[in-house]
């Protein structure tokens, strides 16, 4: 019987060494490593074209790695700059129409006080008077907390713009170094042992939790683009606004476009607007029919494993490194599962971490 236990407590206690491992890394060593990595992933992204490119024109690689970087980062540039000027303007005239809109709020409540009168027998006037006596308070409390809260993190905000302009410097520089270095950095891990284990892992982790992150973001675009393209067709003049809004709102665990669109087309259903509200109801539905659909079949997919066991990582990740666990929960769980997988011999614990147990 000792030896029936030994060797699974041996399998248990390296995966907690591993594991605690994989925790520490992402927790204290990523934070510093990040704009390298990212300069990685983009010289293994950009390396085979510049090759293709070299032995067509004969142009200098060193020279090309640095048109193609400049020319992708001026077309990513230019989406941004799009994308964030349409909602510069549309957050500028929301802010502009905000008395009529808080207008038209005051007459929806008059209205919701009046049916709920009409339903339970309370007087109008006594919810309302006691609303409109509650309200100022909240927003006189909102003021004497929040706005000193944000005057005093704008010289936070100006020094992190500050700090994102150095990493993307630093990225930059990065890449076109690595770029030129990429064939002696894969010939030198090549030669090793260690390198060519600490290869197998990363190509490993790089196909699944790279098919991971970008299936998130295809999700994420996917449901962005049907919230903004409904709003549109509704006569919203926020669509882009709140289309992207909502997006992140779905992208973000235990949300959902359902948040917003439920609230949304209830208030209109209440206000008579049943046109609306239909179309509330069909963007939630089709939005929320895309990710159901989309989210096993690129997610689960990519990352070798169960739908349920995505849902476990990301919590735990949640739990464990905060927001960010949204996607190193499951870059936790590949690290560990690899790291096994190249240690140590395939046996009953490798299939427990595939979920074939």
């Amino acid at each position: 019987m000792r030896e029936e236990l030994k060797k699974p407590l041996l399998d248990a206690v390296r995966i907690l060494g591993i594991a605690l491992v994989v925790y520490l890394i992402l927790r204290f060593l990523l934070p510093l490593v990040v704009p390298f990595l990212v300069a990685l992933f983009l010289a293994k992204l950009l390396h085979p074209m510049i090759e293709k490119l070299h032995k067509k024109t004969r142009i200098k690689e060193g020279l090309l790695s640095s048109l193609i970087l400049i020319i992708l980062l001026a077309a990513l540039g230019w989406v941004l700059w799009f994308v964030g000027k349409n909602l510069v303007i549309q957050l500028q005239g929301l802010f502009a129409n905000f008395p009529m809109y808080q207008e038209k709020a005051g007459v929806f409540w008059n209205d919701c006080c009046t049916r709920v009168e009409s339903w339970t027998g309370i007087q109008a006037e006594e919810l309302n008077g006691r609303v409109m006596d509650t309200v100022p308070r909240i927003w006189e409390n909102m003021k004497g907390t929040l706005l000193p809260a944000l005057m005093s993190g704008s010289f936070s905000w100006v020094k992190g713009i500050f700090v994102l302009v150095g990493v993307c410097i630093v990225v930059m520089i990065s890449t076109l170094l690595m770029m030129k270095e990429y064939g002696r950095m894969k010939e030198a891990l090549e030669r090793g042992r260690l390198g060519q284990a600490l290869l197998r892992i990363l190509r490993r982790v790089y196909r699944a939790g790279g098919g991971y992150f970008k299936a998130q973001l295809v999700i994420m675009l996917a449901v962005s683009g049907i919230c903004v393209a409904g709003l549109f067709c509704a006569g919203n003049s926020y669509a882009l606004l709140a289309g992207v809004g909502i997006g992140l709102c779905d992208a973000m665990p235990f949300l959902g476009t359902g948040t917003i669109f439920i609230p949304w087309a209830l208030i209109e259903l209440l206000q008579g607007e049943y046109m609306l509200a239909a179309i509330y109801a069909v963007i939630y539905t089709i939005a929320s029919l895309a990710r159901e659909l989309m989210e096993p079949k690129l997610v689960g997919d990519k990352l070798g494993m169960p739908p349920l066991a995505v849902i476990i990582s990301v919590y735990v990740g949640l739990q464990i490194y905060g927001l960010w666990g949204i996607l190193l929960g499951p870059l936790s769980y590949i690290l560990i599962r690899e790291i096994w997988r190249e240690g140590f011999e395939k046996d009953e614990t490798d299939d427990f971490l595939n979920g074939n147990i």
